[in-house]
């Protein structure tokens, strides 16, 4: 087995260790994730390209089972990007929209409002090759500007970066069509800024799932998300934990049997 994928295989079990030795109190919060991913180039030639990604989540309250019972969250990003390498890819998005809600493992939680965020991205991605092996960097910068409809919104920096693994297995080529493959990663979120004290670890999220590539330029991903989310008050932890599914066209244009499949 590669090394990076047993590396973050470690990252799953360490979190799930790390959940029951930390003395903050866990706050159960069943979850439905999913994200649809939309790019394209400008023209067959250019390394300029558009990218779009949108998020809904779905939760259950108060610990329940039912993950479709209230919204979690919707947002909107579109992105410029640039493609100055093979594997590398810039890619910056001016504003996103979010609409959030509280989570709700509490019934305090029931009554606290809904939050609408702006976000601006920068975003550095680079994949790499170990034989067979897709493993990639995200990199990703957003500045915040949370509870935009309180005239005290919040404002603040936060840092992401997320390793991947994804692994072929019928196939020795992630880019190829009807290619079936694993897929693995972890995310630390580290924020700071105005309205932010000092540097925090705020966000710790990891994905385990299988993925299917279809038309070429098409995949999909179902999962399992496990989330750590550490709340303001510093003494309370949202355990979020469900399936994730992902729905990506990474060159809209070039699903058909006309293109090369090897990028």
């Amino acid at each position: 087995m590669n090394k990076p994928f047993i590396l973050l295989l470690l990252c799953f079990v360490f979190t799930h260790l790390s959940i029951g030795q930390n003395e903050t109190e866990k706050l159960d919060n069943r979850v439905l994730y999913t994200k649809y991913y939309v790019s394209d180039f400008f023209s067959p030639t250019s390394k300029w390209a558009w990218e779009v990604d949108v998020v809904y989540r779905r939760q259950s309250e108060l610990g329940g089972n039912n993950i479709f019972q209230h919204p979690l969250r919707f947002s909107i990003r579109p992105f410029i990007a640039y493609q100055f390498t093979k594997y590398s890819r810039l890619s910056v998005n001016p504003i996103g929209m979010f609409r959030s809600a509280p989570r709700y493992p509490l019934e305090s939680d029931l009554s606290r409002p809904f939050e609408r965020e702006w976000r601006t991205t920068v975003q550095l991605l680079h994949y790499a090759y170990f034989g067979r092996v897709n493993f990639t960097h995200r990199l990703r910068g957003e500045y915040r500007w949370r509870g935009i409809d309180d005239p005290e919104f919040k404002q603040g920096m936060r840092f992401r970066y997320r390793m991947r693994v994804r692994i072929p297995i019928n196939t020795n080529y992630f880019y190829t069509d009807k290619t079936w493959y694993t897929s693995i990663y972890s995310e630390p979120h580290v924020e700071w800024g105005r309205d932010v004290k000092g540097l925090q670890f705020t966000q710790l999220r990891n994905f385990i799932g299988l993925g299917y590539r279809f038309w070429g330029w098409t995949r999909i991903e179902l999962g399992y998300l496990l989330q750590l989310n550490m709340r303001a008050n510093g003494n309370q932890m949202d355990i979020s934990q469900g399936p994730m599914f992902y729905l990506f066209f990474d060159v809209l244009s070039r699903n058909s049997r006309r293109y090369d499949y090897s990028f």
